[in-house]
C-alpha cells in the first residue's frame, strides 16, 4: 500500500497513523513511542499527571513540561490536543494555546468548540491545525475557518462523541466528498484492515485511541487496560444523550444506574446528579472518567472506550502496534 498521503506530507511522518489524545493517559511516553515508530503521537489534556487540576497556570505548565519531555524522547513530529473549553474553562484553553505557541509544537489537534477560535492564531505561529468534527456541516465550517485537516469521528469511537449516530463508514465518504482538505478517519479502527478501509473511503490517515490504550507506554491504569482486553463485542454503551454529552464507555455499575434512572423518565437534572463520581467534590463531569483512567475504578468510573474494544486482545508496545498495522495493511491490499 502506498503510504504517502497529504497527511503524511503535511505532518512530516512516515505512516498515516495518528494516536488520538486521551485525558491524563497519553503522556510523553506513548507520544514519543508512536512518533518514533513513524506515526504521529498526540499529547492529551493533563498528560502524564495523576492528580486533577483546575488552575489554568498549573494545567498549562504541566503541558509545557510534557512537550519538553516529548522532545527529549524524540526528534520526530508530534501533536498537542487543545480542547476549546466552555466559558468556565476558557482561561485554561486560552493559556494552553499560548503554551503551544511558545513551545513551537508542530501540530495542534483542536476538539470541541468553534474552529474560528484558535485556528488563525495557531497557524500564524507556524502550527498545523487539525479540527475534529462529527458531521458534514461541522466539516464545512472548519474548512471555511482555514484548518489544515479534519478528523472525522464516527459514533463507534470511545469517549466523547457527537450528537448524531453517524457511523464511521457513513460519515467519512460524505465528508471527503464535500471538502477539499485532507480527512483523517476516527472511530472503530484498530488494525491494518481498518486502515485500508478508511483509505478506501477517502480518508488519508486514521485516528486511533482505544487500541493505543492497550499498549505498554500508555499511562492508563492496568485495570483499565485489562478491561479493554476483557471486553466483548457488545461491551460498550453510550451514556449521557439526554445530558447533551454522549460518552461511549465499557458497561458497568455506573452505566447500569444511569440507564435505570433514564428508563424511569428522570429529567436531565436528576440524571446529572449521578454523573459526577460519588467521592469527588469537584462536580467535574469528567471525574468518573478520571477515576477509571487513572485510579482503575472500572465499576463506578467511566472507562471510555470504543466499540472496537472487543477485538483488542493483547497489550503490546506502541511501536510494535504501528509496525503491525502497516504490515497487515500491506497484506490486505495484496489479497484484494
Amino acid at each position: 500500500m502506498h503510504n504517502r498521503t497529504r497527511i503524511t506530507e503535511l505532518f512530516g511522518i512516515d505512516y498515516p497513523i495518528i494516536q488520538a489524545p486521551m485525558n491524563w493517559i497519553t503522556g510523553a511516553g506513548i507520544v514519543s513511542a508512536v512518533s518514533n515508530a513513524g506515526g504521529l503521537g498526540t499529547l492529551g489534556p493533563n498528560a502524564g499527571y495523576t492528580t486533577p487540576s483546575y488552575d489554568p497556570e498549573e494545567v498549562c505548565e504541566r503541558l509545557r513540561s510534557q512537550i519538553r519531555k516529548v522532545r527529549e524522547l524524540t526528534n520526530k513530529p508530534f501533536a498537542v490536543n487543545l480542547p476549546v473549553g466552555g466559558e468556565e474553562f476558557r482561561k485554561i484553553s486560552d493559556r494552553c494555546v499560548e503554551v503551544a505557541i511558545e513551545e513551537k509544537v508542530p501540530v495542534a489537534v483542536v476538539v470541541m468548540g468553534s474552529p474560528d477560535m484558535y485556528t488563525r492564531k495557531l497557524q500564524s505561529a507556524g502550527i498545523k491545525v487539525v479540527h475534529a468534527v462529527t458531521t458534514v456541516k461541522q466539516a464545512l465550517r472548519a474548512e471555511a475557518a482555514g484548518v489544515d485537516a479534519l478528523v472525522a469521528e464516527g459514533y463507534e469511537g470511545g469517549g466523547h462523541l457527537g450528537n448524531t449516530d453517524l457511523s464511521t463508514m457513513v460519515l467519512i465518504p460524505q465528508v471527503v466528498s464535500k471538502v477539499k482538505i485532507p480527512v483523517i478517519a476516527g472511530g472503530g479502527i484498530y488494525d491494518g484492515r481498518g486502515l485500508v478501509a478508511a483509505r478506501a473511503l477517502g480518508a488519508e490517515a486514521v485516528y486511533m485511541g482505544t487500541r493505543f490504550v492497550a499498549t505498554l507506554e500508555c499511562d492508563a491504569h492496568p485495570d483499565f487496560k485489562q478491561a479493554i482486553i476483557d471486553a466483548e463485542d457488545t461491551s460498550t454503551v453510550v451514556v449521557g444523550k439526554k445530558l447533551g454529552h454522549n460518552l461511549r464507555i465499557i458497561k458497568n455499575e455506573f452505566s447500569k444506574a444511569y440507564f435505570e434512572k433514564d428508563s424511569q423518565g428522570e429529567p436531565a437534572s436528576e440524571l446529572n446528579k449521578i454523573w459526577a463520581y460519588p467521592a469527588d467534590t469537584s462536580s467535574d463531569p469528567l471525574s468518573r472518567m478520571y477515576y477509571a483512567f487513572v485510579k482503575g475504578d472500572i465499576k463506578n468510573g467511566a472507562p471510555a472506550a470504543g466499540a472496537i474494544s472487543g477485538a483488542v486482545n493483547e497489550i503490546i508496545s506502541a511501536g510494535e502496534l504501528v509496525k503491525r498495522i502497516m504490515e497487515e495493511a500491506e497484506k490486505v491490499v495484496n489479497n484484494l
